[in-house]
């Protein structure tokens, strides 16, 4: 097994994306691209699927968005970068943005189970309709864990697995978030804040009603890149709202209900004692800030899995939305240590 732990660090600010980009991966006025938007059958329901690049012969990523119900179209020019050395698939998954839109809240089997399961269709679709073997696969967030169970189910569609936002289980997130909040609040002499933690003691993992309760402070604890992302999608959700009422309504009642449904699955989600060996490469590219899927549970979690090539690329001053907020250091992790192992692999 090849093995490889270490961080890789560049510098986001100031960087031409152009500049990072082989010259066999720049496409010139020869080569063919893609950009279409369609609903496919998937899964007995249609879901909308886009698929975006400007050479087909790029491999294929798919995009699995966290959330729950997070639909990535919003951010689509925040891909576009990506296009010229990946073909991207962005896919609403069942119960989130445009797909909800179809069924609302009449939309079926909204589970892990089911969610992972169109995953594969999806890539079965990709493979033959785009003339590939592999492609690779990406999940963010709660996307980490249904990309998990996709490469669990069908490793021999998939090149690579690259995890951001990686999740390891609930009650490691939980663990390390009540801890980080106790010794911020004790830094902070919030008094107020110290007893209510410690009238807790340790927290139960199976206890929702709790974990929402002590967790509201966690905002206050998130990289500062995290807390601007946050806040320059609230300012510009007004635009959204008024440009495309209809879409940004499907996609906050997506989330809504999304996140409701698949609750017991997050909950139940323990990836170190389920997911610990792979059949395919695995990347793990996380930002050193993360608290809402904390990195020192997925390092714990990454250093744990059996793969035939794993690599763990840490991102500094940046946390949960580290292909958000360090777009260009994301991108060059992609590139320089994804892309050359995912063609190796078929991809």
């Amino acid at each position: 097994m090849s093995c490889s732990r270490r961080a890789f660090t560049v510098l986001a600010g100031g960087v031409l994306f152009e500049a990072v980009l082989p010259p066999s991966v720049v496409a010139s006025s020869a080569t063919v691209g893609v950009d279409q938007s369609a609903f496919v059958s998937i899964g007995g329901i249609d879901q909308w699927i886009s698929v975006k690049g400007e050479d087909r012969d790029n491999p294929v990523l798919l995009v699995v968005h966290g959330g729950p119900g997070e639909a990535q179209w919003p951010a689509a020019e925040k891909y576009e970068p990506w296009e010229k050395a990946f073909t991207v698939v962005q896919w609403d998954q069942r119960g989130a943005g445009h797909t909800y839109g179809r069924y609302g809240a009449q939309t079926p089997d909204v589970t892990l189970d089911r969610i992972a399961k169109d995953g594969i269709e999806v890539s079965d679709y990709l493979c033959r309709t785009l003339g590939k073997k592999k492609i690779v696969v990406l999940g963010h967030s709660w996307g980490s864990i249904v990309a998990v169970r996709m490469v669990q189910l069908r490793p021999e569609l998939f090149a690579a697995y690259v995890g951001t936002g990686q999740v390891a289980s609930w009650k490691a997130s939980v663990n390390v978030q009540f801890d980080l909040l106790l010794a911020k609040a004790r830094r902070d002499g919030d008094s107020t804040a110290v007893k209510q933690l410690e009238a807790i003691g340790r927290p139960d993992p199976a206890d929702a009603e709790q974990y929402f309760a002590f967790s509201k402070g966690l905002h206050a604890a998130m990289a500062p890149a995290d807390q601007a992302w946050l806040q320059s999608l609230r300012t510009n959700a007004r635009a959204l709202m008024a440009s495309d009422p209809k879409d940004f309504k499907n996609l906050i009642d997506g989330m809504d209900f999304s996140a409701a449904r698949v609750l017991p699955d997050q909950m139940a989600s323990d990836l170190p004692a389920t997911a610990n060996k792979l059949d395919t490469a695995i990347f793990v590219i996380q930002g050193e800030g993360d608290v809402i899927t904390p990195t020192k549970a997925a390092v714990d979690y990454f250093d744990r899995i059996e793969a035939p090539k794993k690599e763990l690329i840490l991102i500094p001053d940046a946390g949960h939305f580290a292909f958000m907020t360090a777009p260009a250091a994301f991108l060059i992790a992609l590139i320089d240590k994804v892309r050359p192992v995912a063609i190796a692999h078929g991809a």
